[in-house]
């Protein structure tokens, strides 16, 4: 997960997804309606909401307290009590495990006591039937350096392996896609992600166990996690980018990652992306501005995975904007290290608004699709 990583350099905490050798690919599922989280077959769909910068949703523990977290596939573990004034409470199912557990996300860091605990994911004002029994979840003793978006804490649905988070014994703890599918709550250990852009006023989702094809308009389009080191830790993917007819990043990898607000490129690539839009001084501490002229000589910024290019038109490179005379910021941003560190990029909401991302540890692939919102105009 990345926060407004700005000059700070990615921190990443590695994590290694166990491959296997059969190939899985979930059949899709039809969409379920209303937004409502239901159990069909062996999957389950849950509310996905827009506070900010940032895409929540709501998890319940067994003291009934409902938390509004951080959907954040770039991170194992989840926790609850960022907010004072919603701290952890103990419940009926709550085990207090005697230990405690420090997370960083770049500069921002977590710390706070490890419970065992039922948690059961809900959507905003409906009930649930998914219900999570023995999830770790985490109280928070002290958290710095995250935004002050009122969040509660933050729902991991990172890759589970070397990296993640570690119990007493020095286990990996699972995530709750793992404890979904080791419970049989799902069938497959399979996240389909669908955010839509700001000013939409749509809906996004998340699927556990299955991908949603009511909100895709192409085939889900598969690749392999990266063998590279560190991005292979992650949901982590090899492309290469181009800017109009020009490649501005060879190829290498990088990760997907739904914790963060914008698509982080190495500092020689940000240096030529903007060096073609004309953009003579660049702040690395803000956004990057441009001038409604520069806006409309803006050339398509393609993403190649797998072969195929993954287009954002000039509207989907820029943050949302009030009314289209307001100021126009870039969501491409600087990790301030050169190219060639194998962590070269994360694709953060600018691109997973535009493209529905299916990520499945049974098969170890990630897979995208076009949307409805893929060419939207509304930024």
């Amino acid at each position: 997960m990345i926060f407004h990583r700005n000059t700070m350099s990615p921190c990443y905490l590695f994590r290694f997804i166990i491959l296997t050798l059969l190939i899985v690919r979930p059949k899709p599922a039809r969409a379920l309606r209303n937004h409502q989280l239901k159990k069909r077959d062996g999957f389950g769909v849950l509310t996905l909401l827009r506070t900010g910068d940032l895409y929540v949703t709501t998890i319940q523990t067994s003291s009934l307290n409902e938390y509004e977290v951080v959907v954040d596939t770039g991170s194992t573990y989840t926790w609850v009590g960022a907010n004072p004034n919603k701290p952890y409470l103990e419940g009926p199912s709550s085990h207090y495990t005697r230990y405690k557990i420090t997370e960083k996300y770049g500069s921002a860091q977590y710390s706070g006591r490890a419970y065992i605990d039922t948690i059961t994911l809900r959507p905003f004002g409906d009930a649930s039937v998914l219900i999570i029994n023995d999830q770790a979840v985490g109280s928070a003793i002290s958290v710095a350096g995250l935004p002050n978006s009122g969040m509660d804490g933050i729902l991991g649905l990172g890759l589970t392996g070397e990296a993640s988070i570690k119990d007493q014994d020095g286990n990996p703890i699972p995530t709750v896609v793992d404890n979904l599918y080791n419970q049989g709550v799902i069938t497959s250990a399979v996240l389909g992600v669908y955010c839509v852009p700001q000013n939409s006023g749509g809906f996004g989702h998340i699927a556990f166990g299955n991908y949603i094809d009511d909100v895709i308009t192409s085939q889900v389009n598969y690749v392999p996690i990266t063998r590279t080191s560190p991005s292979r830790n992650y949901w982590g993917i090899d492309a290469y980018f181009t800017y109009g007819t020009r490649t501005i990043l060879g190829p290498t990898s990088g990760t997907i990652d739904s914790g963060t607000n914008a698509i982080h490129v190495p500092h020689d690539t940000f240096v030529a992306y903007c060096g073609d839009i004309s953009v003579a001084q660049v702040d690395l501490r803000n956004w990057v501005t441009i001038t409604i002229q520069q806006y409309n000589d803006l050339q398509t910024l393609s993403i190649v995975i797998g072969g195929q290019p993954y287009d954002l038109s000039p509207n989907a490179q820029i943050l949302p904007r009030t009314t289209t005379s307001s100021p126009i910021s870039l969501i491409i941003r600087s990790t301030v290290q050169p190219s060639g560190l194998g962590d070269d990029f994360s694709l953060g909401h600018p691109f997973i608004q535009r493209y529905y991302v299916v990520f499945n540890a049974t098969s170890s692939q990630v897979g995208f699709a076009s949307t409805h919102y893929t060419n939207s105009q509304s930024n």
